[in-house]
């Protein structure tokens, strides 16, 4: 039983390998609505997550900045948010990165959302209270970080 087992699992392994099947919770290229068409995912910027076009009538942004004390911007940041919604709502990346102005954007659904700095791994050191935010359809939230 066990080596029979072992072949199913080794001839559905190189089935993927080679592309026959898609890999486990992998969409394929091929699936229709992927982000970035055949190939896989399109890029992630640092400013200006990718949107899809149909949603964005029904999305806010929240945008900000990342500055230490003296008032410098702080480049190279993760930026992640939770939602503070029960049932919580979806977010589209897990993480945005500021950019060389120390500025971040994101478009997210209508909601109650918590934003954290992430500096761990990086050479910025520093730490700030994560920030609350209501983003609502077509407008503009603001959610700034001054590192400690």
């Amino acid at each position: 039983m066990r080596t029979i087992r072992g072949r199913v699992l080794v001839s559905m392994l190189v089935a993927v390998a080679v592309g026959v099947l898609p890999a486990c919770g992998q969409p394929s290229s091929t699936s229709p609505g992927l982000p970035g068409g055949p190939g896989g995912d399109a890029p992630v910027s640092a400013t200006h997550p990718p949107a899809d076009p149909s949603r964005a009538a029904d999305r806010g942004m929240v945008t900000g900045t990342v500055i230490r004390p003296d008032g410098a911007p702080v480049p190279g940041v993760g930026v992640e948010v939770r939602s503070a919604d029960n049932p919580a709502k979806p977010v589209p990346e897990l993480v945005v990165t500021t950019d060389a102005k120390g500025v971040f954007q994101w478009s997210l659904e209508p909601g109650r959302y918590e934003f954290h700095i992430r500096t761990g791994g990086t050479s910025v050191r520093g730490r700030s209270a994560p920030q609350p935010a209501t983003v609502t359809v077509g407008q503009t939230s603001t959610v700034n970080f001054t590192l400690t």
